[in-house]
């Protein structure tokens, strides 16, 4: 066969071509200068990031001609095997086809012999999670105390499956997920040597459609390859995966802040019409609003290729941070429904006349309280005693009221303060039902141990407050301030609440004054013929 895969054909052979995993070959470098060779590695991580080519090299460079040393020569015919997977001491078992107990008794029985030509003999087990538990105690030993010129190096995506005591047995190493810029510079390199003609923006796309994983990127380089021949553009890339164009989203946002639904709607079914799949519009849009979400945040993130920048960042200042957080949840949850439903496109089209309609909707916690403030308001101007003569008002303009809407009024401002009370005791006895709502919020223990109090007194600003538990006066003394503060928010000016323990009577029953010895003789006949009739003296000691 002629023709090799990237992955294949652009496999790293030296530690410094392994992208992104520095933190792991300048330990084995260093190992291997100083020859602190271990018996056992256990090398983790997602898929694609080198696990296996690690091992690899960190084979040939035990067992070069030259070695061990941190450079092998990829040169002897010791490379070379190693290299082709030819080499007769470096032999490499897929864990998922040997997990029973018979195949570790057979590699058991396999390290008795020497290295036929190497220094070692190195054992590469993949997927090493995969093996029995019976498999793994069978190992146990062996892996403690191999054989001196025996290396073991197990890979494996799932180190969460292996057992505790092979883990403690081997030098762990986690290698991480690679990050879209160092793909992109590998699938540039990689481009350049194969005479691509390719753009950067056609290359982020397939780094991030990798998701952190090289040899993904370089099966994905393949895939539009096939499609492309030697000149790959993004409209191509696009294709090939049924991508999305980043204006298409632009266009979205700004529809959807436009508040044009219609527009919106259009849109949606024209990409779907032309084959665009439901779920993939979705994960396209969440990950679009997500790099908005970091944009604001002043993160730049790092899957946007740094020429669109710009874009994003002027259709950031489109939407608030808080809209984005409500379209992110929603377009979650539709993901969700869509997957049970016979209609989701119905779904997905209502979901988008939501997200275009989002500022008609308003906090409700604000709502509901105001409405609160007025009602009190209103209730208090019915019920308070008039003091004063009522005086002559003159007369008002009827002004026409405004085209634009009301400008909801801060706390501070005079319309806020007309909604607050003046402190009285009819007005406080009033909000009490309220108060004891509020506080149910935060600790229904203490809504309950206030409601059971009972009014003593006002003063100037305090109300004094009665209660006979001293579990319930415990229990408000600990949150003196947070009432004090809830309920100075009825009122215009702040009050206090002092809180007073009424210990309750202890009602003793009377207790009957003892009897004399004569008295309990005379009330009991029995008693009383006894002692007659044997003649004893009863003596009160």
């Amino acid at each position: 066969m002629s023709y090799i895969v990237l992955a294949r054909k652009y496999r790293p052979q030296t530690f410094e071509e392994i992208y992104a995993q520095e933190h792991i070959t300048q330990i084995l470098q260093n190992a291997l200068n100083t020859q602190r060779i271990a018996h056992a590695y256990l090398f983790t991580g997602p898929r694609g990031v080198g696990k296996t080519s690690m091992a690899r090299i960190l084979a040939k460079s035990v067992n070069c001609m030259t070695g061990p040393t941190s450079t092998p020569c990829n040169e002897c015919h010791i490379c070379r095997e190693i290299t082709s997977g030819t080499a007769t001491d470096v032999i490499e078992i897929d864990g998922a086809s040997n997990t029973g107990v018979e195949d570790i008794r057979e590699l058991q029985r396999e390290l008795l012999y020497a290295p036929s030509q190497s220094k070692y003999k190195i054992y590469i087990i993949d997927e090493v999670h995969m093996l029995s538990k019976s498999a793994f105690n069978a190992l146990l030993k062996t892996l403690e105390e191999p054989p001196e010129n025996v290396i073991f190096i197990f890979a494996t995506t799932e180190p969460q499956k292996v057992i505790a005591t092979i883990i403690s047995r081997c030098l762990r190493f986690d290698f991480k997920r690679i990050p879209v810029e160092d793909i992109v510079a590998r699938l540039e390199e990689i481009t350049t040597a194969e005479h691509i003609i390719t753009d950067r923006e056609s290359l982020y796309i397939i780094a991030q459609k990798a998701d952190g994983s090289l040899r993904d990127a370089l099966s994905l380089m393949d895939q539009v390859l096939s499609y492309c021949q030697s000149s790959i553009t993004e409209n191509d890339v696009r294709t090939v995966f049924g991508l999305l164009p980043t204006q298409v989203y632009c266009t979205m946002i700004h529809n959807i802040t436009a508040q044009d639904s219609a527009g919106l709607i259009t849109l949606i079914n024209e990409l779907i019409g032309k084959g665009s799949d439901i779920q993939e519009l979705i994960n396209g849009l969440l990950v679009f609003l997500r790099d908005l979400t970091l944009i604001k945040l002043g993160i730049k993130p790092s899957e946007v290729n740094p020429d669109n920048l710009e874009l994003y960042q002027q259709t950031a200042d489109l939407i608030s941070d808080n809209n984005l957080m409500y379209m992110m949840t929603l377009l979650i949850q539709t993901k969700l429904d869509i997957k049970t439903s016979s209609n989701p496109i119905l779904i997905l089209e209502v979901t988008m006349i939501k997200l275009s309609r989002m500022s008609m909707m308003d906090d409700i916690a604000r709502l509901v309280t105001e409405l609160e403030r007025l009602q009190l308001g209103a209730q208090t101007r019915v019920t308070e005693p008039q003091t004063s003569a009522v005086q002559p008002q003159p007369p008002r303009e009827h002004k026409h009221a405004p085209s634009h809407p009301p400008v909801h009024d801060t706390p501070g401002s005079d319309a806020a303060r007309d909604l607050l009370l003046p402190f009285s005791e009819a007005s406080f006895t009033q909000i009490m039902p309220k108060l004891t709502d509020r506080m149910a919020k935060h600790s229904r223990l203490t809504a309950t141990n206030l409601k059971e109090c009972t009014i003593a007194g006002f003063s100037a600003n305090t109300v004094e407050m009665r209660t006979s538990s001293h579990t319930g006066f415990n229990t408000l003394t600990q949150n003196q301030q947070l009432i004090d503060e809830t309920a100075s928010s009825f009122f215009t000016a702040p009050i206090k609440l002092r809180f007073i323990y009424d210990a309750p009577v202890q009602e003793q029953a009377a207790t009957p004054a003892p009897l004399s010895p004569e008295q309990i003789i005379d009330n009991n006949p029995h008693i009383k013929q006894l002692v007659e009739e044997l003649g004893f003296k009863v003596v009160d000691e």
